[in-house]
C-alpha cells in the first residue's frame, strides 16, 4: 500500500508548498519582503546597467575607495551575525551578546563609511543632479542603506534584550526558554546575509561597469 500511494501522480510534489505552509507567519513576510527588495534591486540595476553602456560622453567615474572599505566592514558584520542563533541555542548569552556588539559596531562603521564615500564622489565632482550613471551610484547604496538602517534598529532591539537578560540569572532563563527569540535571530541573519549579498553584487557591479 506505501509503494501504491507513493507512486500516485503528485505524491511528493506538495512537500515544497507543505513547508511553506509551515512557515511562521513573520517568516513568510520576511521571505516576501526579500523577494520584493531583490526584484527592486534587479530592475534599478538594469537601469544602471543600461545607462553606463548608452554613456557615449566618455565620462569616467571612479568608484569611491571607501567603498571597498565598507563591502569589507559589512562582510564582518555578517560573519558575527551567522553565529548568533547557534549561541542562542547553546544558552550562551555573553557569546551571543559580544557578536551581537560586533556585528552592531561594524554596521555602523558600514554606515559611515558609506556616507563618506559619497562625499568623496562629490569631491571628485560626482553629484546626484549630474548625470544619471552619477545618480545610481548615490541612489542604490542609498537604498540599500535605507535597509540596512532596518536591520540595524532591529539588531540593537535585540542586543538590548539580550543585554537585560544576560544580567539577571531568572531573565537569562526565561530568555533562554522563549523560542520566540530564537527565531528573530534566524529571520535578523537571513535578512542580514541578504543585505550582505546585495551589497557585493552591487560593488562587483559598480567596479566593472564604471
Amino acid at each position: 500500500m506505501k509503494s501504491e500511494n507513493q507512486n500516485k501522480i503528485g505524491t511528493g510534489k506538495s512537500s515544497g508548498f507543505e513547508r511553506m505552509e509551515k512557515l511562521p507567519p513573520l517568516k513568510m513576510l520576511l521571505y516576501v519582503s526579500m523577494a520584493g527588495m531583490g526584484i527592486l534591486f534587479f530592475i534599478l540595476t538594469l537601469m544602471f546597467l543600461a545607462k553606463a553602456g548608452a554613456d557615449e560622453t566618455g565620462t569616467t567615474f571612479t568608484l569611491p575607495r571607501l567603498f571597498s572599505v565598507s563591502t569589507v566592514l559589512l562582510l564582518l558584520s555578517g560573519f558575527f551575525m551567522q553565529h548568533s542563533p547557534s549561541h542562542y541555542a547553546q544558552d550562551n548569552l555573553p557569546a551571543l551578546r559580544r557578536d551581537l556588539l560586533w556585528s552592531l559596531v561594524l554596521g555602523f562603521a558600514f554606515t559611515l563609511a558609506q556616507v563618506a564615500g559619497w562625499y568623496e564622489m562629490a569631491e571628485s565632482g560626482i553629484f546626484f543632479s549630474d548625470k544619471a550613471v552619477g545618480s545610481f551610484l548615490y541612489l542604490l547604496p542609498a537604498l540599500h542603506l535605507l535597509h540596512i538602517a532596518g536591520g540595524l534598529a532591529f539588531s540593537s532591539y535585540l542586543f538590548i534584550k539580550v543585554n537585560k537578560a544576560a544580567a539577571d540569572p531568572i531573565r537569562t532563563l526565561i530568555f533562554n526558554r522563549d523560542p520566540y527569540r530564537l527565531m528573530q535571530l534566524q529571520m535578523l541573519r537571513s535578512y542580514w546575509h541578504f543585505l550582505d549579498g546585495i551589497w557585493v553584487i552591487l560593488y562587483f557591479i559598480f567596479l566593472f561597469a564604471l
